[in-house]
């Protein structure tokens, strides 16, 4: 019975948008397409490879690198400079390393601070090579050879061996971003390692010699198991990181029938704090389904979740953002068609716990249509509403400026690590609001292999006006809690630099009370109280209940100064509200606590 009244309402849902296209204009925005030459994006007549974006230059304001697939031209830098673009290939003296590449065809690029000097370099692949170009002061110099960013010639009479540049991540831990790259007629992947002074292919001893993922061109980082170190993916392969070993857990944890994709990304698409993943179809031959499948306690299952997605058109991209800032990511799709408009889904709560995905782009401003390779969201003109940019072989771009009509509020982060990576490429940002409520996002580098986009953690929250905490997990492990976030601003976040001390020693104590917010929060059934104390004091920290009864005292007695972490387990109350209190000779302060069962 239940099954039956889920599909009648996915029913009367499809049917209600499909007669009142109006609906998603007046709910959703409008997207307005930017005539190119009046943001300074010049004319770019040529096959393009994919794109990348980020801050190139450190202004806080996301740049565009336009990859050229073949000779015929040359790429394009675009500096974002406070919502118009500059091109300064020429002066970065990019074009002049390009034309002088010894085979005609790019395949990918990524941006990347891999000496974490502030800057962006530039990592691509070729038809016959990889290079490493290092950013000094927006001048790009060649140190592929310098650095030992090099691939080598398979075996045997081969044209092509061609390279992908599959992201960069921390996967050993160290501080600093090292590089997959896979390659075409090679049974092996490359892992770079990245020691600060060059780096050292140990694909081999980190278990990716002759595994799985080599049978497939195209190669992703991510976190499967949020557990903190970083997880490789490709086609339908899934390597698990255990200390800087990889090893296939494909079967274990539920795709061992997944048939290999083209483009698949992992989001938490439901809310619940895990990384569940979409599938587009695959190669010729292969499955034609568009597929999402749902985390449940670390083992995936096909979810029998309605995807309203056209059934026409080769993909050329996956980009997921909440682009009408209502809590949930959407899923944006550029088609390799010039003929076929490009595919915006929306992630449609209908009622609590059931979704759909409807295809709204035709309703709300996008129609481009054309040869592209690579599309995505990102915030061009910082105003907190996620624009789209796409590359096109026939307009050269298409940029499409989301007018924020929805009115939604949100909340952005621009992360900068000090002990982890600069770049802060592997932490996980987890946002608390209402409650009950929670977002995460992780941070990678390199969507798939001819995407990079949104490289800031962007957060919608509907109609909220406040959100309770902000978590940022940084890579290297140390766990900061965020409280009193403005709304509708995005904040720069610098990883503290005490990351793994649990004391604090004399020489740096505090110079003042502080409270610091329960983390997790929510929590069950255990969360953990950090405070601050300037010298030594007593020191009482009860909890309370919302009608003001006292439930437990955790402290009550001298302490030193210094930093203090109190370990609370609620496991024999009630879930709901509480307070916690610290209360000192001279000083008094009340926070709330959330306990989830």
């Amino acid at each position: 019975m239940l099954l039956k009244i889920r599909i009648i309402l996915l029913m009367i849902t499809f049917l209600q948008i499909s007669k009142m296209n109006l609906l998603f204009c007046q709910d959703l925005g409008w997207y307005e397409q930017i005539s190119i030459a009046t943001v300074g994006l010049t004319y770019a007549p040529f096959d393009k490879a994919g794109l990348a974006i980020a801050d190139i230059d450190g202004n806080g304001w996301q740049d565009i690198f336009c990859l050229r697939e073949n000779v015929d031209s040359y790429s394009r830098i675009y500096l974002n400079e406070y919502g118009l673009f500059r091109d300064i290939t020429g002066q970065s003296l990019f074009r002049q390393f390009e034309q002088g590449f010894e085979k005609a065809e790019n395949q990918s690029v990524i941006l990347v601070d891999y000496d974490n000097d502030g800057d962006k370099d530039i990592s691509m692949s070729g038809g016959s090579a990889l290079y490493l170009l290092r950013n000094d002061n927006n001048r790009f110099t060649d140190v592929s050879q310098k650095m030992k960013f090099i691939g080598k010639k398979p075996e045997g009479i081969i044209a092509d061996w061609i390279y992908n540049v599959g992201g960069w991540a921390d996967y050993d831990l160290d501080g600093d971003l090292d590089c997959v790259v896979s390659q075409e007629n090679n049974p092996n992947l490359y892992l770079f390692r990245n020691d600060g002074v060059c780096f050292t292919d140990v694909a081999a001893e980190a278990g990716l010699d002759s595994c799985p993922l080599a049978e497939y061109q195209y190669v992703s980082w991510t976190d499967i198991d949020v557990d903190g170190d970083p997880d490789l993916f490709g086609g339908n392969v899934f390597m698990d990181n255990a200390n800087g070993y990889f090893r296939d857990v494909t079967d274990s944890i539920g795709f061992g029938e997944l048939e290999e994709a083209t483009f698949s990304e992992f989001f938490d698409y439901d809310n619940d704090g895990d990384l569940d993943f979409l599938k587009l179809p695959g190669p010729p031959g292969g499955s034609d389904a568009v597929e999402l499948w749902e985390n449940r306690n670390g083992f995936y299952e096909l979810t029998e979740l309605i995807l309203f997605i056209p059934e026409y058109g080769s993909y050329s991209g996956l980009s997921t953002g909440d682009f009408e800032n209502d809590g949930d990511l959407d899923i944006f799709l550029p088609l390799n068609e010039s003929n076929l408009p490009d595919i915006l889904m929306y992630n449609d709560e209908i009622i609590a716990g059931e979704r759909v995905f409807h295809d709204v782009a035709e309703f709300i401003g996008i129609a481009s249509q054309g040869d592209q390779k690579g599309g995505g969201f990102f915030d061009y003109d910082n105003d907190g509403y996620l624009d789209i940019y796409c590359t096109s072989t026939e307009f050269s771009h298409f940029l499409y400026h989301n007018l924020a009509l929805s009115m939604g509020n949100w909340v952005g982060f621009i992360l900068e690590g000090t002990r982890s990576n600069r770049d802060a490429m592997g932490s996980l940002v987890t946002l608390y609001y209402t409650g009950e409520r929670r977002q995460i996002r992780y941070t990678s580098c390199g969507n798939d292999f001819i995407n990079q986009d949104n490289p800031w953690v962007h957060f919608g929250i509907g109609f909220e006006l406040s959100v309770d905490s902000v978590v940022v997990r940084w890579p290297l492990g140390y766990k900061q809690v965020l409280t009193d976030v403005e709304i509708n601003r995005y904040h720069k976040i610098k990883e503290p630099e005490l990351t793994t001390v649990d004391a604090i020693s004399n020489e740096l104590l505090p110079c003042d009370f502080k409270l610091e917010q329960n983390y997790p929060n929510p929590f069950n059934p255990a969360t953990e109280i950090v405070y601050y104390l300037p010298n030594r004091q007593h020191v009482r920290l009860e909890v309370f209940s919302t009608l003001g009864q006292h439930v437990a005292t955790l402290v009550d007695g001298e302490q030193s100064a210094g930093e203090h972490k109190i370990h609370f387990n609620a496991g024999y109350l009630a879930a709901g509200v509480y307070f916690y209190r610290l209360t000192t000779d001279a000083f008094s302060q009340l926070k709330k606590m959330i306990y989830l069962k």
